[in-house]
């Protein structure tokens, strides 16, 4: 709580205009000194105007995560400020000396996405002591009173309606497999509202295991499911890039089994457009959690309370019958 109250004093020494529109990006390669590694870091080119900078950090770089980065940094940019990206590259320590530059930096908030729920609170303490705001987004910190606000999609619903879509297709049950990722209290959340919905309706969970949330372990690990268990009916993935993973997997071997994933990203939509085995998305709007993100950061800057410190964007179901609204589009 004492990070809330203080991020509160010394946003009030800042002020940021209210103005949301359009602006350009530019992408530079810095030298970072991160575990050796250079890391690429996109700023806008707008910084003589509001002159103000946000550190964006995330855990992975993709297409989601830069979608939430371009929709902070397309605002930052309409009032005169600047930002700076920069992908983890799943490394905690890592993503700790990102935290350590930004501090060195001067920036006026930091809008994170954490490799690891636990391992992030050294560099948290560090934002703390340095009184620099902190925006958590799609994935919440273990500590939640070293950040000023979490904003993220209703993670818990968009296990729900993957649970809900698999029951209306296979109301006999049968035998089931879970991709999870446990290090992410976002898919935890999922998973969690996933196996709360499919209880006691028929579903047997033969084996769960971490994909990490990646493409590559996505489809090594449903290879190697698929060979103790061939006869499994559906695949339940925390996010659609070990669900494509699942579904090159499932297409190697010919295995008839239903595929139901989290994100909305646009080559799922793809394939379920196929009216193939990927049965099913629950989408984010990773536009909107830019846009969230931003607002906070608005008001914390302007001296202001949130009227909630937890911003849930709503998930909604991704199928047969909606795709053809969500097919052209990249990310909602």
């Amino acid at each position: 709580m004492m990070k809330r109250k203080l991020a509160m004093v010394m946003a009030a020494v800042m002020t940021i205009g209210l103005l949301v529109g359009c602006g350009s990006k530019t992408t530079e390669n810095a030298s970072t000194d991160t575990a050796g590694a250079t890391a690429e870091v996109e700023a806008s080119d707008s910084a003589g105007k509001g002159g103000k900078t946000f550190g964006i950090t995330y855990w992975i770089e993709s297409d989601f995560f830069k979608t939430v980065a371009d929709s902070i940094t397309e605002q930052a940019e309409a009032d005169g400020n600047k930002t700076v990206v920069v992908d983890a590259q799943q490394d905690s320590t890592k993503q700790i000396q990102i935290i350590e530059d930004f501090i060195a930096q001067g920036v006026d908030a930091v809008f994170l996405n954490p490799v690891d729920r636990d391992a992030i609170e050294p560099a948290l303490q560090k934002l703390d002591e340095a009184g620099i705001p902190v925006i958590n987004f799609d994935s919440a910190v273990a500590n939640l009173d070293l950040v000023d606000a979490y904003v993220a999609t209703d993670n818990k619903l968009a296990g729900v309606l993957c649970a809900e879509a698999m029951i209306a297709d296979l109301p006999e049950g049968g035998d089931i497999a879970v991709l999870n990722y446990p290090a992410n209290s976002a898919c935890i959340d999922r998973e969690a509202g996933f196996l709360e919905t499919i209880e006691g309706k028929g579903f047997n969970i033969v084996a769960t295991f971490d994909a990490e949330g990646t493409v590559e372990k996505g489809q090594n690990i449903t290879s190697d499911i698929l060979q103790a268990h061939p006869d499994i009916v559906a695949i339940f993935s925390i996010n659609d890039q070990a669900g494509m993973g699942a579904y090159a997997a499932l297409t190697t071997t010919g295995t008839k089994a239903n595929i139901y994933g989290v994100d909305g990203a646009p080559e799922a939509k793809q394939v379920i457009a196929k009216n193939g085995i990927y049965k099913m998305t629950a989408a984010q709007s990773p536009i909107k959690i830019g846009v969230e993100c931003y607002k906070a950061a608005q008001t914390l800057a302007a001296g202001k309370e949130l009227d909630n410190f937890q911003i849930n964007v709503p998930a909604f179901s991704i199928d047969q019958t909606n795709i053809k609204e969500y097919l052209s589009e990249g990310w909602q």
